[in-house]
């Protein structure tokens, strides 16, 4: 098994050993026009998820072929918006963190069908916060600078802030979600990521009104709403 795209968005990534009996639903979500990538290793897998940014991540740990826990909470943080389903021998896994469960033996139907749902449940390829408009795909932001390219980088940070709308974000949080890196000795590399973001979505950059800083802590991409009242706006360095 292999992976197909021609360009188009990631739907499924599947990490693990593949399993020949099932070969035919890939078969069928291809011809129906879903993408698939297979990774048979962890680190093939994370490195994937990174650049192909699928809706749905498949991980298989049954017959103890690796351990998930960590694989499925390494990447709920580096992709927040993917749905997981894990495959796991009965009485493992249990505390692995995913949407969907499937313990083997399960039929190829109950397979599609699972993946199907997921796939109706799971995050757009679009995110809208306030006035801006995320292509996660093109990395095409839309806001008060009209439309503007992003870098890799420039857009998942902005995804972060965006699907996580008038929270607080640490620097090491972000540093850490984004970076993978818990190394906190030098943070100028966020800061300049920030400032590139705030020209190309702010209607003024040295006076920003969406991306803002909290003093001390970090940042906080403020939308209007119920949620951020104005008393709680955070302060601006």
């Amino acid at each position: 098994m292999g992976s197909e795209g021609d360009g188009k968005p990631l739907d499924i990534l599947y990490i693990g050993r593949p399993d020949s009996r099932y070969e035919k639903i890939w078969q069928q979500l291809r011809r129906d026009g879903r993408v698939v990538a297979f990774a048979r290793t962890q680190v093939s897998g994370l490195q994937m998820a990174k650049e192909l940014q699928p809706r749905i991540i498949v991980v298989n740990i049954a017959n103890r072929h690796f351990s998930g826990d960590r694989l499925c909470r390494t990447l709920g943080r580096r992709l927040p918006g993917a749905m997981k389903l894990l495959i796991a021998d009965r009485g493992t896994g249990e505390n692995v963190p995913c949407e969907q469960r499937l313990i083997p033996p399960f039929t190829g139907r109950k397979l599609r069908d699972s993946l199907l749902k997921l796939l109706e449940a799971a995050g757009p390829y679009v995110l809208e916060a306030g006035p801006v408009r995320l292509d996660l795909v093109s990395r095409v932001v839309i806001g008060f600078q009209g439309r503007r390219h992003l870098t890799p980088k420039q857009c998942s940070l902005l995804a972060f802030f965006m699907q996580h709308p008038n929270q607080v974000i640490s620097r090491k949080d972000l540093m850490e979600s984004i970076w993978h890196t818990v190394y906190l000795g030098d943070t100028r590399t966020l800061d300049v990521h920030i400032r590139w973001i705030r020209e190309k979505i702010e209607a003024d950059p040295l006076q920003p009104t969406l991306l803002l800083t909290r003093r001390g802590v970090g940042y906080m991409m403020a939308v209007p709403g119920p949620e951020l009242p104005a008393e709680e706006l955070p302060e601006e360095e």
